[in-house]
């Protein structure tokens, strides 16, 4: 009996390594899609009114530092209005999620407010994490 009699082609497909391949995809994208959409380190306030905001929102935080950021780009308060006509021109942007450390005081959030409404934004959200009973 010669080898070539003795292994016999099969035309079945083995599909061990695909699903090998399809759960350690289902992983990766688990475990990297919180970390994309991750934004600047804060300690949120907690609010019964929290919800969830408008994912095409612009994020605006500010740390218990007084730093703040568009998205994940540091700006100074005077650059904000600027910053966000710029993104209403080219974006159409039309919102804003204001997210502040639990730190920040009443009067620095007053004046990011206030940069907003120069920056001609008039939808703003403030983000906040939800209470639990």
């Amino acid at each position: 009996m010669s080898r070539r009699d003795k292994y016999e082609t099969s035309a079945q497909m083995n599909l061990t390594s695909m699903v090998d391949i399809l759960f350690m995809l289902l992983i990766i994208v688990m475990i990297t899609a919180p970390i994309m959409h991750a934004q600047v380190d804060l300690s949120l306030p907690k609010s019964s009114a929290a919800h969830i905001t408008d994912e095409s929102a612009v994020t605006i935080s500010v740390k218990s530092n007084g730093t703040f950021y568009i998205e994940k780009s540091q700006i100074t308060l005077d650059n904000i209005p600027k910053k966000l006509w710029e993104l209403k021109q080219t974006k159409n942007l039309k919102s804003v999620a204001l997210r502040a450390d639990k730190k920040v005081d009443y009067g620095t959030i007053m004046k990011v407010i206030g940069a907003i409404k120069d920056g001609g934004i008039e939808d703003l959200g403030l983000v906040a994490l939800p209470e639990h009973p």
